[in-house]
């Protein structure tokens, strides 16, 4: 009886475990090309690229959580950045910071 509970409590959390979806974390450079934000001014976005593994044409979505934040953010410019995507859920902006080009 003990061993037939442990198993059936093990099924549920394997299930509901499943039903999330995978959680991806990405640390990468960026240049955002594109801000933008919804009608309703309740979801802010920034279209960018990884320079080291992608083109400008291959630009995806990121949003941004936080006004101040995506207010500090300028098109071509390139960040150090982190990011997270959930299941089909868009990526999200959880960190970023401007990286300055040095010049010899």
């Amino acid at each position: 009886m003990k061993k037939a509970s442990i198993l059936m409590i093990t099924l549920v959390l394997l299930v509901l475990a499943s039903c999330g979806g995978p959680f991806i974390s990405t640390t990468s450079m960026l240049i955002v090309i594109e801000k933008g934000c919804s009608s309703d001014y309740k979801e802010y976005w920034v279209k960018a690229y990884d320079p080291n593994n992608q083109t400008k044409e291959e630009a995806f979505k990121i949003v941004v959580q936080e006004k101040m934040v995506w207010n500090l953010i300028e098109e071509d410019k390139e960040y150090f950045s982190f990011y997270t995507k959930e299941g089909d859920k868009s990526w999200v902006l959880e960190q970023i910071e401007h990286i300055e080009n040095q010049k010899d």
